[in-house]
Order: structure tokens, then sequence, then C-alpha cells
């Protein structure tokens, strides 16, 4: 047996059981934990020690070690929502993201699945379906979107992806800086880098010029009670200013907001007001519906019955 007694790589101390039997070394951090709870969670580690030991396997503190391929700050967030009930708890108790990806990422590598439809579940409502909840997004944006791709989440990413895409030109390219105490910068892959460069355009124009229709479409407002056409002449001056507003890196859902609708219900009729708010929620609803499809993705229908799927008991 070959032994690493006095190893000064550091311990996580609170997953460090002077009872237990097994240490596991991810990156350069120390584990102590026992072995027929690991197993009994996770059939891969099951499967894994199951193997008998050879005679020249390494030992520390008279425990097997076992060297994992794994980061230890995920590795740290995984052992803790299998060791401390309380760790990780779910939805609606809130998780900050590095918790979500990693527990998300080794437990679906290690096949403990009631932990993965947790983790799912926390990013599935953090980052939803729904127009409706939206309005309640935490803006992960490129971290989300990496970890969607890694584990499969597609439904996660047309709203992500489109919020990647007003993002700075240099920040999408070379990535975000670091977040969260993090010391790399997040970097979208190529892929949806291309993806959201082409969003971007089709954002930009097609649905920019969209959510502002609802100014000057119709012409003639069915029960407008303004006179000498007063209600068209500001909905047109209201419209070719909104054009200014392009340079904006602002998302389309959000040009629009609760100051230019009391600025213009200043100004035109009750009927015309009322007829414009409705006509800009259609618009709203129509963008979010296009999300997918612009970027390559099955329509929003499709996506939830695969979110549901995933969340589903077997």
């Amino acid at each position: 047996m070959q032994s690493t007694e006095g190893s000064s790589m550091p311990l996580e101390e609170s997953l460090w059981f002077l009872d237990a039997t097994l240490v596991l070394q991810a990156e350069n951090r120390l584990f102590r934990v026992f072995p027929g709870i690991l197993g009994a969670k996770s059939p891969v580690f099951q499967d894994m020690l199951a193997f008998p030991q050879p005679e020249n396997s390494e030992t520390l503190d008279g425990c097997s070690l076992v060297r994992l391929t794994d980061s230890a700050v995920d590795m740290t967030f995984f052992l803790k929502a299998i060791f401390h009930y309380d760790f990780f708890e779910a939805w609606p108790t809130r998780a900050e993201f590095p918790v979500v990806a990693g527990i998300l990422r080794l437990s679906q590598k290690y096949q403990v699945d009631p932990l993965r439809k947790r983790a799912l579940v926390h990013l599935s409502e953090r980052c939803p379906t729904s127009l409706q909840k939206w309005e309640e997004y935490d803006e992960w944006e490129s971290e989300v979107s990496n970890l969607a791709r890694e584990v499969s989440a597609d439904w996660i990413l047309p709203a992500v992806l489109a919020a990647c895409c007003w993002l700075e030109l240099h920040d999408l390219v070379y990535g975000l800086p670091a977040a969260h105490g993090l010391t790399t910068r997040i970097i979208l892959t190529q892929a949806d880098i291309a993806l959201c460069m082409r969003g971007a355009v089709k954002l930009h124009t097609t649905w920019t010029t969209t959510l502002y229709d609802f100014l000057w479409v119709p012409r003639e407002i069915p029960g407008c009670i303004s006179l000498s056409h007063q209600c068209w002449e500001r909905r047109v001056e209201t419209r070719r200013a909104a054009e200014g507003w392009r340079s904006r890196k602002i998302l389309p859902l959000y040009l629009w907001n609760e100051d230019d609708w009391e600025s213009l219900g200043d100004d035109v009729c009750p009927p015309c007001f009322q007829f414009m708010q409705k006509s800009y929620v259609v618009g709203r609803e129509e963008y979010w519906e296009a999300l997918p499809e612009i970027f390559g993705l099955p329509a929003w229908i499709t996506l939830e019955a695969m979110r549901d799927a995933a969340l589903r008991d077997n």
C-alpha cells in the first residue's frame, strides 16, 4: 500500500469526517467521507468502490485515497449536498449559481438523479420559459448558456442567448469578467458566439421594429376621440423618435418602459392608449415565441416538453 500520510493539501473541514474511511482528492483539495453513503447515492461511485483495491493503492490516514478529475469547487458543493441535508434545499430556497452549476454537473456525471433534478429545477425556475416570469431573470447569461449546453437543458437557451446578444462585442467574443469569486472569464462556445451575432442582427432590426409597430399600426385606431388627428400625430412623432433608441444596449423587451407609457398617455385619447397597450402586449408575446427559431432551437412547446421529461419522476 502506498501511503500519502502527512499530505500538506488543504482539507475541506466540513467534509472531513474523522470516522469515515474514504478520502477523495479533487485538484488540491481533500475530502474524507463515508463510502457507504456515497455509494448508496451514486451508482457510479458504488461501482467504482466495489472494485478490489490493488496492493499498491494509495492511502491517507489509513483511508483509501481516490483521485478525481473534477473541479475542487464543484466537488465541494456536490459532497455538501450529499452529506449536509440542509446545504442545497429545494426551490424556492435560492442558491448561488456556482452551487447550482457544480451540483448539476457532478450529479449528472455521478448519476445522483434526485439531486440532478433538484438542481435542474433551480436552474429552470430562475431562467424561465415564459415571458411572464422573465422579469425575474437573474442575468447569469454566458454562465447559464454554457451550463445548459453541458447538461442538455436546451429549454434554458433561447432567452439566455437573447440576453447574450446585447453584450458588448468584446465581452461576447472574449468573455465576461468572472463573477462569484471565480478567476477565469466566462466565454461562450464559438458556435453560440456565432448564433448571438446573427441573432443580434434580427433582434436589433426586425424585432425592435416589430415591437414599436403598436405606435403607428393601424393608422386609425377604432374609437379614437381626438380632434384634428392629434393622436396620430403624437404616435408618429413618438415612433420616429424611437428610431434613435436602436443604439441602446438594451433587450427589445425593455426599450419601452413605464415612463414612456406615462408620457404617451398624456398626449393621446384613452381609447388609443388602451388599444396600443394591448397591441404592445401582443408584440411582446410574438417576440418571445420567435426566440427559439432565431437560435436554431425547437419551439417553446417542444422545449417545455423536454424540460418536463427531464424533471419527471421515473
